[in-house]
C-alpha cells in the first residue's frame, strides 16, 4: 500500500476515534425517544417591553450584534413591499417624535431604506423573558449604545 493512502487512512481513523471521544457523554434536549412530544415552550407572551416606547434599549452583548427589539410585536401586520410598520416610529422622518432610535445610517441610500435591509426583523428579534432551556454560561462584553 502506498505510504501516502496508509497515512490517510489512520489519519482518518484518528479522527473518527477522537470524534467519538469528543461528543462522549453528550445528550439531545429531547433525549432518545425520538417519538416523544417536544417540551419547549412555544407560546411566549412576556416580553422585555409590551408595548412600543415601554422598553429601555437592550444592552448589546458582542460588537456588531443588530440591536435587539424591546417590545412585542406579534400586534404588528407582516412586512411587505409595500408595508412596514417599524417604520412608522424608526423611520429618519419619524424617529425624533417618536422618541425611537432611527434607522442605520447603514441602512439608508438617498433617503429611503435599502430593500435588502427592509425586512427588520430578519436581524432583530424581540427578546422574551423566557427560562433558558438549557444551562448556559455565556456572558458577553457589553457593547456601548449609541445614542
Amino acid at each position: 500500500m502506498n505510504m501516502s493512502i496508509k497515512v490517510a487512512v489512520v489519519a482518518a481513523v484518528a479522527a473518527t476515534v477522537y470524534g467519538c471521544a469528543q461528543f462522549a457523554g453528550v445528550a439531545t434536549l429531547r433525549g432518545t425517544d425520538t417519538e416523544a412530544t417536544d417540551t419547549a415552550p412555544t407560546d411566549f407572551k412576556t416580553y422585555a417591553g409590551k408595548r412600543p416606547g415601554s422598553g429601555a434599549p437592550i444592552t448589546r452583548t458582542f460588537k456588531e450584534q443588530p440591536p435587539l427589539i424591546p417590545h412585542a410585536i406579534d400586534n404588528f401586520d407582516e412586512i411587505t413591499l409595500d408595508d412596514n410598520q417599524c417604520l412608522e416610529c424608526h423611520s429618519p422622518a419619524t424617529a425624533a417624535a417618536k422618541k425611537a432610535p432611527k434607522v442605520a445610517d447603514s441602512h439608508m441610500q438617498n433617503g429611503e431604506v435599502l430593500k435588502e435591509r427592509y425586512q427588520c426583523n430578519t436581524c432583530h428579534v424581540p427578546q422574551v423573558d423566557a427560562p433558558p432551556l438549557i444551562a448556559n454560561t455565556f456572558v458577553g462584553t457589553p457593547v456601548p449604545q449609541k445614542q
